[in-house]
């Protein structure tokens, strides 16, 4: 006796059918000046290599966010 896989259920979907992903909830310029305050923000009470790190994880996280936009708007 074989179990079923609940995942592989045919509900009658059409593979090709588009599902509408939900909107941001912030834009992406929005986002892009939040760092940006955050990063000066750190620039005035960091220095030395506290500074860098946190410059470098605050830069990492927006070119995430940015590549997140730029796939979005592939598909």
């Amino acid at each position: 006796m074989a179990l079923e896989d609940p995942d592989n259920e045919e509900e009658g979907r059409d593979e090709n059918t588009n599902i509408d992903l939900p909107k941001p909830a912030l834009s992406l310029r929005t986002a892009m000046l939040l760092y940006a305050a955050l990063g000066v923000l750190c620039l005035a009470t960091l220095h030395g290599d506290p500074l860098y790190i946190a410059l470098l994880i605050i830069g990492a996280i927006a070119l995430k966010t940015w590549l997140a936009q730029v796939k979005s708007k592939i598909e």
